[in-house]
């Protein structure tokens, strides 16, 4: 039986950051299992100081930050830029001591880290090792226009070297890749494969292309972590620009991104906690749009997620997006940080379902979604790769 551990922070929990990548391993991971693979996983910390647990079979080993070394020179400015990349190798002892644990308890045959890795993995080479190119925050930063400080940089160095040694590299997103491979200047060992999905069969059958459109509101749904990157001051801005009358026809739900302007005028949004995958089903399989409005990203879940349960997409034209939509038959791409395109984007989208002429669309959709990413074949396309 292989052994296979993940590294990925944002692993989904009860507690803590969960993430794009988080929501991938537990996919994959549990068909792994299915295989007769053995699993285990190093996420972030839980409550209670958790030290293990088990899930669809696989062995959870939450990691808990503490940060002794890179808290004391960031209190002193001469040598501030070095506390990233001092905390970037503590992280990487504590979850080298991990990997030791879980190594005696059986065998590691690879480890699959999410972007960066750690600097011992890479100084020690004692494992083979993927790197999986979620998007760094470096990356993030540097896309959106954000200031990249020393400390940004230093660290982003100590994560390309991991990368550069990786013994193989995959990207959800060809996008992702050219630009790490231009960070680095060299053409790595690499293969694009976007994130596995279930494809959700259809709610209804459909006779033909139109649908008597429930009366009440239309259902636009927004959810992401709470980072500005990912675009809800621009849908924000977007959601105040609409027409009277659309404003009328529609209500839109936020999940957890919290905006930091104001939302008093918009009477038809609801903003609510981050909630588990399972209620945030619940809630796509109730709406009608899915809005993606980020300034950047890599291969965003929820793009994936929406054409799954054949929504309607509107997105941001940036990053991996593209590549997942394929072309306008199956979704709405606007312009990067343009409020005006988003506006006329969502106002083309809503009145398309207002029409009763947006079935077509959400078929599209599904089966792009079920070609590009589903599950089945995607799974044997990792599998083969860990054949390295």
């Amino acid at each position: 039986m292989s052994h296979i551990v993940f590294v990925e922070k944002g692993y989904p929990r009860s507690f803590g950051i969960v993430g794009g990548a988080g929501t991938y391993v537990k996919n994959f991971g549990s068909q792994l299992v299915q295989r007769g693979f053995k699993v285990s996983i190093i996420c972030g910390n839980m409550h209670g100081n958790m030290k293990k647990y088990s899930e669809l079979g696989m062995d959870i080993y939450p990691d808990y930050e503490h940060h002794t070394i890179a808290g004391i020179i960031g209190k002193f400015p001469v040598v501030r830029s070095f506390s990233k990349l001092m905390r970037y190798w503590e992280n990487g002892i504590r979850i080298n001591r991990i990997i030791r644990h879980i190594n005696q308890i059986q065998k590691i045959d690879l480890i699959e880290y999410s972007e960066g890795g750690d600097f011992w993995t890479t100084f020690k080479k004692k494992y083979r090792y993927i790197s999986h190119l979620h998007g760094s925050a470096y990356t993030f930063k540097k896309q959106s226009w954000n200031h990249i400080s020393i400390g940004d940089w230093l660290q982003r160095k100590a994560e390309l070297f991991f990368i550069y040694r990786a013994n193989k590299v995959i990207s959800p997103s060809k996008t992702m890749l050219n630009y790490v491979e231009s960070e680095m200047s060299t053409t790595l060992n690499a293969d694009v494969i976007p994130y596995p999905i279930t494809v959700h069969p259809p709610k209804i059958i459909y006779n033909d292309n139109r649908i008597t459109v429930n009366p009440e509101k239309i259902k636009l749904i927004f959810a992401s972590r709470n980072d500005p990157v990912k675009g809800g001051e621009l849908l924000i801005n977007a959601l105040k620009r609409l027409s009277g009358p659309i404003k009328k026809k529609i209500h839109v739900n936020i999940y957890g991104y919290k905006p930091s302007c104001d939302t008093s005028e918009l009477s038809f949004l609801t903003i609510h906690d981050f909630v588990s995958r399972d209620k945030l089903n619940v809630a796509y399989n109730k709406a009608d749009v899915c809005v993606i409005p980020s300034l950047f990203d890599n291969s965003p879940n929820t793009v994936y997620e929406g054409m799954a349960n054949g929504k309607i997409i509107v997105a941001s034209s940036v990053g991996g997006i593209p590549e997942i939509i394929g072309n306008l038959r199956n979704g709405y791409l606007f312009e990067s940080n343009n409020v005006q395109d988003l506006v006329n984007k969502l106002t083309e989208a809503i009145e398309l379902v207002l029409s009763g002429d947006h079935i077509k669309m959400c078929q599209n959709a599904r089966k792009r979604i079920n070609t590009y990413a589903g599950l089945q074949k995607n799974v044997e396309k990792r599998i083969a790769l860990y054949q390295i």
